[in-house]
């Protein structure tokens, strides 16, 4: 969630001091945004051969660069953050590969904001931070202006840098729910093959807005149609469980009318406002999708989800049941207790799962099917199947469909089937 930065009131070392708090909840969302890009800069560079990397980054509401911070010191705002990623990720490369020459990492970061002030304040906290040259040179690029009136002109630009691979990223931390309309996403999709999208949407303030007299003007603005209607809202408001049954319209419509293929749509807790909201990753590629629901994991204590573990959870953005009294399953807490009931859940699941592909399935399908459904990662997923296949359960076959004895290491073309020998469970009497 970003906070209006208010500049001037003090200086220190030349740069106007920053004095707008940034809550707890969004110091930890910059965290996961820094840890996740770290991850992805790696992803890019994992052959010691590669010499050039070539991406763009896109702030889409960056701010003035610096907050005051809970414990009352100042801290890094996305785009510092962003650049401390790329600079910790370069380090990493040059000391744990063994590089012929360095690697260049060509990455432009666009940073818009319609604030003047925080363009401004940003500048100066830049040059000071010594990349001045790179905003001379243009690798860093301020914009001043709505990101929805900008967005096809940064779009166009990320394109001509990547016109083959299409890479970019879109940081897009919205304040509300209407600032990245539907239509937007689906053209960053459209126009970038192997595009990324993290995106905040404050789902809770929302609902509390949301009424039969409004819909059509948010429909209107956001291009999110269909979710639901307005006699539908009116029924429901009367009914337990409402805003459950209304965010799970609206998280099928964003995500699947995005254009993304996989996604993640996480809640962070808000320490105080108008709720929790979703952290909604959006991307083409699973392997990108797995790598930010592992930093879920990591930071759990400001991450959750309701309802059930293993592979039906993430089908409405909120729950995937309620009981009949109108209340929602239990918070899954994303700590080492939802570690565990996730793995007993999938133990079950899996083996229900093959009993219906009597053929067997190759393991990269049968993930990828299910990625979009699961908190798990696929080194989860993948330490449950040695577990069934360990107890005889399942059975793993090589692409020439000779029965394998794997231990340690699932390979994409691998198949699953439900084990073809009864396995018989006898307890004593007495």
């Amino acid at each position: 969630m970003r906070v209006t930065l208010n500049v001037g009131k003090s200086l220190r070392l030349g740069v106007g001091t920053a004095t707008a708090a940034l809550a707890r909840h969004s110091e930890v969302k910059h965290s996961l945004l820094r840890e996740y890009l770290i991850e992805y800069f790696l992803t890019l560079v994992a052959s010691p051969h590669q010499d050039r990397i070539q991406l763009t980054v896109v702030d889409g509401f960056c701010g003035g660069g610096c907050y005051v911070g809970s414990s009352g010191t100042e801290v890094p705002g996305s785009p510092i953050v962003i650049l401390e990623a790329l600079r910790e990720a370069q380090v990493r490369v040059e000391l744990g590969q063994q590089r012929r020459k360095p690697i260049e990492f060509d990455v432009k970061l666009i940073c818009v904001d319609e604030s003047a002030s925080a363009i401004d304040y940003l500048k100066r906290l830049l040059q000071e931070k010594g990349y001045g040259g790179r905003l001379a040179a243009g690798g860093i690029q301020l914009v001043r202006g709505d990101f929805l009136t900008c967005s096809e002109a940064i779009i166009a630009e990320a394109v001509k840098r990547s016109p083959r691979a299409g890479r970019a990223i879109f940081v897009l931390d919205q304040y509300g729910y209407d600032a990245v309309p539907l239509p937007t996403l689906q053209n960053i999709f459209c126009s970038l093959a192997k595009a990324e999208v993290i995106l905040t949407f404050a789902v809770d303030a929302l609902i509390n807005f949301l009424s039969e007299k409004n819909l059509a003007d948010f429909e209107r603005k956001t291009g999110i149609d269909g979710a639901i209607t307005a006699a539908e809202l009116d029924k429901l408001k009367k009914s337990p469980g409402w805003r459950l049954h209304v965010q799970s319209g609206l998280y099928q419509r964003l995500t699947k009318g995005s254009g993304a293929e996989y996604f993640t749509p996480f809640f962070i807790r808000a320490d105080r406002g108008h709720g929790d909201f979703w952290l909604l990753h959006l991307s083409r590629h699973w392997k990108a999708r797995d790598v930010m629901a592992s930093t879920h994991w990591k930071y759990h204590n400001h991450f959750v989800h309701y309802g059930a573990p293993g592979f039906d959870m993430l089908t409405t953005g909120y729950a995937a049941r309620i009981d009949e009294s109108g209340h929602a399953q239990g918070a899954f807490e994303f700590d080492d207790v939802a570690a565990n009931a996730n793995k007993e859940a999938m133990l079950v699941q899996i083996p229900q799962a093959l009993d219906r592909q009597k053929g067997g399935v190759s393991f990269e399908r049968f993930f990828h099917d299910r990625v979009n459904l699961t908190p798990a990662t696929r080194e989860m997923v993948a330490k449950a199947v040695l577990e069934l296949a360990a107890s005889k359960e399942v059975e793993i076959l090589g692409a020439d469909g000779t029965l394998r004895r794997v231990r340690s290491a699932i390979q994409s073309d691998h198949v699953l089937r439900l084990s073809t020998q009864k396995i018989f469970s006898f307890s004593s009497a007495g």
